[in-house]
């Protein structure tokens, strides 16, 4: 064997990565849709159900949310919201194999940056507030995705939408029927996870608020981890 084919490049070895382990991204072309709240708690209910403990992380977190870094910052000022089963993983590169995580949760930046933050991913929840221009650009989201995925990455997957920062009105109400008609107007039909509401406690990163249980358990079926 020669000494190149023992060098193994960066992207390769996250190939490699992404192909033994599922890694899915939490992404939005909006800011303020809850993407880093959702990847803590998503990434929180994995563990749980995969039987991660703090001896054996079994999902990691991966905060490619460009110079913000704000699930990270929160993480750093609160160590008790890394529950057991889950780690916060070092930069933005996926870990190695050896590392025995099943799952890799992404939170990304909002706009044109989340497009790149995608690579590797082959899983993808979107998170989205019923809101007129959280339609708005739902549906541009998922246009540039499905003429970039190819270049990003051909294996990745839509799973679902999820409503998020739903609130008790008119507005949100109808808006809720419209992601609906989006995702079922998508040339593969996509699902809806039950809406998560807005709730003081969720703003305050309260992991033990039972709002992302239901949606929680619901992607966990679709992702087949």
């Amino acid at each position: 064997m020669t000494l190149a084919a023992t060098k193994r490049s960066p992207m390769a070895t996250e190939r490699t990565a992404a192909r033994r382990m599922k890694v899915l991204a939490v992404g939005s072309q909006k800011g303020g849709a809850a993407k880093s709240t959702t990847s803590l708690y998503l990434a929180t209910r994995f563990a749980e159900y995969l039987g991660g403990t703090e001896d054996k992380p079994i999902v990691g977190l991966l905060d490619r949310d460009g110079t913000s870094k704000n699930l990270s910052q929160m993480i750093d000022y609160r160590p008790e919201l890394l529950r057991p089963g889950v780690k916060l993983l070092d930069g933005e590169a996926l870990p190695r194999e050896d590392e025995g995580l099943k799952l890799v949760v992404i939170d990304t930046p909002p706009g044109l940056a989340a497009i790149d933050s995608l690579k590797s991913a082959n899983l993808l929840v979107v998170p989205v507030v019923p809101s007129d221009q959280g339609v708005l650009n739902l549906q541009r989201y998922l246009q540039i995705l499905e003429t970039q995925r190819i270049l990003l990455s051909p294996q990745m997957r839509v799973l679902a939408l999820l409503p998020a920062n739903v609130e008790n009105t008119a507005l949100h109400r109808a808006r809720l029927d419209d992601i609906r008609a989006v995702a079922a107007a998508q040339r593969t039909p996509l699902p809806v996870l039950p809406p998560v509401p807005h709730r003081a406690r969720i703003d305050r990163w309260d992991l033990t608020a039972p709002e992302y249980d239901a949606p929680a358990k619901e992607l966990f079926g679709y992702a087949r981890v």
